[in-house]
């Protein structure tokens, strides 16, 4: 009897060992971070051991930054589902979640403002049709390699336009000290241009932090605009009601109301007005918060540019992303607080499709020869769970995460849990007390119990 129990028990397990393997095959190489509340999948800038392709092999974003598929609870943020579809892993706009640009994200080699800021390439203005040139994060790309170079007579950098690679960019793994931290190592050189990146992704409990150090290493001095896009959605459902920013900004010397934005993209024929589908409202302390009103369409593209030059702005480059399920994250930076010379804040951007809600906060970075500079998203999740339930954890035991493949680890300990438990218990009631009935002396009397 008790290994017909044992073997049902066992049977159990397997099952649901099977169920979690087969639910949790990617076929883009990557890692996945876990924590007692939560986990994030980190997308590898290279090939691993399995041979198992990248997911973003783009000429736009860092290939670093491609963090997304955060499970918190029952809850799911910065999917892949709702952006770009099918994936196109050589597309540039085909990042997720926390992906990342070096740039302005506008067309030309060079971005608008003081002194000579690179729209995120080294070497382009310099460099020939068919020579290479750098762009940070990514490594070293052909000039005129890409399509809507063929058709523009300008010459202009075009940062949505996939570009050839002229070699294969290398990144490498370094030594993490636990389980729940990846970090790697890329660098690329030309001629008398060169820079090197280190990125480190850690998630303890309900946070997560990415740390970006950037080294010039080459001879000549740069400075650069750096974002993170954040492809923002909850549970897959399409940017509207229920979606909402709380911005790290307050404007002042604002006579009306409501606070002031500009929407070139309107003027550009690109964009429609963000008015239409969301309210920006402004407190008396002047911070601003912007609540969706409207799904938006496909096809529709919405663009704020807060920081107008004729307001008077105060931000840290923080804000607090709100989803329809309940769950929200907040980001800050803070070495905008600590550091004194990098980085800075350049633009204050807020990006909207269908498929996404993206804050923009743009630092500005300003690197001699030899320079390094550092800054951390530090990115905590809330959920109104966590007053309900006391804690996170407890939601994912809810029937829709059994089918989650980021909680297998936990699945799996909860089955052996479970089982052993029952195991255990039907063996001290049924088993165990019968052996104990038995009276030391043959024939003797035995009280049953």
């Amino acid at each position: 009897m008790a290994m017909a129990i044992y073997h049902l028990a066992a049977g159990i397990v397997l099952l649901f060992v099977a169920h979690n393997v087969s639910a949790a095959s990617e076929p883009y190489a990557n890692v996945t971070l876990h924590s007692p509340l939560m986990s994030a999948r980190v997308f590898l800038p290279y090939k691993d051991e399995s041979e198992d392709s990248q997911y973003y092999v783009g000429s736009r974003f860092e290939h670093g930054s491609m963090i997304g598929d955060v499970v918190y609870g029952h809850k799911t943020v910065y999917g892949r589902e709702m952006w770009r579809t099918p994936h196109d892993a050589s597309w540039p706009e085909s990042g997720v979640g926390l992906a990342s640009e070096f740039g302005c994200g506008d067309d030309g080699p060079t971005c608008a403002g003081k002194g000579d800021i690179t729209n995120g390439v080294l070497g382009y203005e310099s460099a020939k049709n068919g020579e290479p040139f750098l762009k940070i994060g990514v490594g070293a790309l052909i000039k005129g390699s890409c399509p809507d170079c063929l058709t523009d007579p300008t010459d202009d950098y075009k940062f949505n336009s996939p570009y050839k690679f002229y070699r294969q960019p290398k990144w490498s793994t370094l030594p993490s000290p636990s389980p729940n931290e990846v970090s790697y190592l890329h660098e690329e050189s030309l001629g008398d241009l060169g820079y090197r990146i280190q990125k480190t992704i850690r998630l303890e409990g309900n946070i997560m932090t990415v740390r970006t150090i950037l080294s010039n290493s080459g001879k000549k001095q740069f400075s650069t605009p750096w974002y993170s896009h954040h492809f923002f959605t909850g549970d897959n459902d399409p940017v509207g009601p229920g979606y909402g920013i709380d911005l790290g900004l307050s404007e002042y010397g604002v006579r009306a109301s409501a606070p002031l934005f500009d929407q070139p993209g309107i003027g550009l024929g690109w964009a429609e007005d963000l008015n239409t589908y969301a309210n920006v409202t402004m407190a008396r302390d002047g911070s601003i918060s912007m609540r969706m009103s409207k799904t938006i369409p496909e096809g529709v593209r919405l663009k704020a540019e807060f920081l107008d030059e004729q307001t008077i702005t105060l931000t840290d480059g923080s804000f607090t992303l709100h989803a329809p399920n309940g769950l929200s994250v907040e980001e800050r930076i803070p070495e905008l607080q600590s550091q004194s010379r990098n980085p800075f804040i350049y633009k204050y951007n807020v990006y909207a499709e269908r498929g996404t809600l993206s804050p923009e906060p743009m630092l500005l970075l300003y690197l001699q020869p030899a320079e390094t500079t550092v800054w951390t998203q530090h990115l905590k999740f809330t959920s109104p769970v966590d007053a309900r339930f006391g804690a996170p954890f407890l939601s994912m035991y809810l029937p829709s995460d059994w089918r989650n493949p980021s909680f297998m680890y936990w699945r799996s300990a909860l089955a052996v849990a479970l089982c052993s438990a029952a195991f255990a218990g039907f063996y001290s009631m049924f088993i165990g007390r019968r052996v104990d009935a038995y009276a030391p002396i043959p024939d003797a009397a035995v009280d049953v119990v």
